[in-house]
């Protein structure tokens, strides 16, 4: 696997927030981040490495903290939805959610699977390693690409994500979860400039 790029590394966060820990996940995590790991992403490099996949109650702290931080059924430390940190309710599905669909309509894309709602953390970063991928492979959509990007980052990510990355990395009890919730935060804020300026 060629090194990461801007695109692979929002799209391997993506995995990692839209995925459950299982020792599947993790090693082709370790796995995608094995060639040339870039520095913005060395610390949860490090972090997966540390990670002893035949200890049980490792991985069993891990898909605990997972589900805590993200699934429930208890309140949610850092719910994963854009609309939770943006409405002033605080309340799933609002109009976050319907913008940031009409986004991804514009750009003919449709999420494909019907449980993850538009504005979810995951998807976002999707869309996103969607979007950079086109920009780096020459697509012919590059400008269209980079507008969308720099809109999408500006109107939304850019909107909860410092919040949300806050939250989440006070919240973690895990070394893994705490460490995603910082590279997030640099990769959503500075890596992705590099492909699209």
């Amino acid at each position: 696997m060629p090194a990461l790029t801007p695109s692979a590394q929002f799209g391997l966060l993506a995995a990692m927030y839209l995925c459950k820990p299982t020792a599947e996940a993790l090693i082709r995590w370790q796995e995608w981040l094995a060639p040339g790991t870039p520095e913005i992403l060395g610390d949860l490099h490090a972090a997966l490495r540390r990670i002893d996949l035949s200890s049980g109650q490792q991985m069993e702290d891990l898909l605990w903290d997972y589900t805590r931080l993200f699934v429930g059924p208890y309140r949610l430390p850092c719910p994963p939805w854009e609309s939770m940190y943006t409405s002033s309710k605080r309340l799933l599905l609002q109009e976050a959610s319907d913008l940031v669909r009409a986004v991804y309509d514009r750009a003919g894309l449709a999420l494909g699977d019907p449980n993850v709602f538009p504005d979810h953390i995951g998807a976002e970063l999707n869309f996103m390693a969607i979007l950079l991928e086109k920009i780096e492979t020459g697509s012919g959509e590059q400008e269209t690409c980079r507008k969308l990007a720099n809109d999408f980052l500006d109107q939304h990510l850019g909107n909860w994500l410092p919040r949300f990355t806050l939250d989440m990395e006070q919240a973690a009890n895990t070394p893994l979860y705490r460490s995603l919730a910082r590279t997030t935060l640099h990769v959503v804020q500075a890596k992705w400039t590099a492909a699209v300026d």
